[in-house]
């Protein structure tokens, strides 16, 4: 039965050789009649790949919500698009923003002695420094993480990069510790932001086989600590009072002597200035690459759940016009899901729903924001998962923050014993 049935499927073909003998050479009738069968067997083929395709799109479907139906839709053409110049460009300026991130965490550490030569502030006050840039990490990681689901992705993708670079860079203009502080805790909460937002991100614009690289963007962590410690080396030592902070008997500060006293001035003592003033400049040229050399479209995810599914389709023309791919997803595709959700529609609006979140007041749209966050703690699964991260989190800023200020009086004490 078998047999039967291929001698049937090819019959055409064998017939079209038939034909072919009659009115052309052997060989050419061969050929003809070989790429006849090619291309059936490649249509039946295909066929049989787009129902299997079909099967699995349905069964990935099932169960799930309408924005949730929707973001596989989105993610399905952002696969077909691949990894293009669209997502490489995301890739590298997020990558910029990890840099910034550790550049600036690993300044404080280096300032902290010639600021306190200077400023004469005692020992008992050095770690008010790390706990100030702390708070405004805390604070900005955890305001910046709610803002972009409130707002939007690409406003944040700009903003925490100028809010880091404004703060940052006047931290060297005031000479008393209190307005120091105050600064410290405003450039972390522009700097907390990078990561939440930066991951973010990169994790919507990546299609799901390459999104390995996104762990990846680690590495631009280490890049920013050596960049700073290499400026470090170059202006803290060559610009500081003399004898500086780590040399016998150090210049005291000018706050600690009568006046009239040799003592560490402010023009004495420029080098901590210099390198927070190029650090401003660093992120100065991140901040103008992400805005003026490249143009972040908003995410179709963030768009999606706000109910505006034509925007979601115009940001992933432009991507796909921007990588010259082609995008196939179309507004009856979404539609299509949109028209099944009304036939069982409440009267609560619901993320992904178009008609439901444009009519939405904003209470509504706030009361539907936060039930996202029950997932993360949806299960027993996930709030282990939840929990871990953000140890995981924890430990490696910890890490960090002993390695890049406290370091060199770790290293200092062990000399001394």
């Amino acid at each position: 039965m078998a047999h039967q049935s291929v001698d049937a499927n090819e019959a055409d073909p064998l017939l079209h050789l038939n034909e072919s003998h009659a009115s052309s050479s052997f060989p050419d009738a061969i050929r003809a009649s070989t790429t006849a069968i090619t291309e059936y067997r490649h249509s039946a083929t295909t066929d049989n790949a787009d129902k299997e395709s079909s099967k699995s799109l349905a069964e990935q479907l099932e169960g799930l919500s309408l924005y949730e139906k929707k973001c596989i839709l989105i993610d399905r053409e952002i696969d077909l698009m691949g990894m293009g110049r669209y997502q490489w460009s995301i890739w590298t300026l997020c990558g910029l923003g990890y840099l910034i991130d550790l550049m600036w965490a690993q300044a404080f550490g280096l300032v902290l002695s010639p600021m306190q030569q200077e400023l004469g502030f005692g020992p008992n006050q050095t770690g008010k420094l790390s706990t100030a840039f702390s708070v405004g990490l805390t604070a900005g990681a955890f305001a910046w993480g709610i803002l972009i689901d409130v707002f939007g992705r690409r406003w944040a993708f700009n903003l925490t990069v100028l809010v880091a670079c404004v703060f940052g860079t006047s931290i060297a203009i005031p000479s008393t510790y209190n307005s120091i502080l105050v600064l410290t805790a405003l450039t972390g909460f522009g700097v907390g932001g990078n990561i939440p937002v930066d991951t973010t991100i990169t994790l919507e614009a990546t299609p799901r086989d390459k999104r390995y690289l996104l762990p990846l963007l680690s590495i631009f962590q280490p890049i920013g600590v050596v960049i700073c410690s290499v400026l470090a080396y170059g202006f803290v030592p060559n610009y500081s009072c003399s004898p500086n902070f780590s040399e016998k008997n150090p210049l005291p500060s000018c706050s600690a002597v009568p006046s009239g006293d040799a003592c560490c001035i402010k023009e004495n003592n420029m080098g901590w200035r210099y390198l927070l003033f190029t650090l401003g400049i660093v992120t100065l040229i991140v901040f103008f690459l992400r805005t003026v050399v490249f143009r972040l479209q908003e995410s179709p995810n963030f768009l999606l759940c706000r109910g505006h599914d034509v925007k979601a389709l115009e940001v992933l023309h432009a991507i796909a016009q921007y990588n010259q791919r082609h995008c196939t997803l179309t507004l009856e595709d979404l539609e299509s899901l949109e028209s099944d959700f009304e036939s069982t529609r409440n009267n609560e609006p619901t993320n992904g729903s178009d008609k439901q979140q444009l009519e939405a007041t904003w209470s509504e749209k706030l009361i539907t924001a936060c039930d996202r966050f029950k997932i993360l703690f949806s299960s027993y699964a996930m709030t282990r998962l939840t929990l871990l991260v953000w140890l995981t989190y924890i430990c490696d800023y910890w890490g960090f923050t002993v390695a890049g200020i406290y370091s060199r009086c770790i290293l200092t004490m062990l000399c001394k014993c």
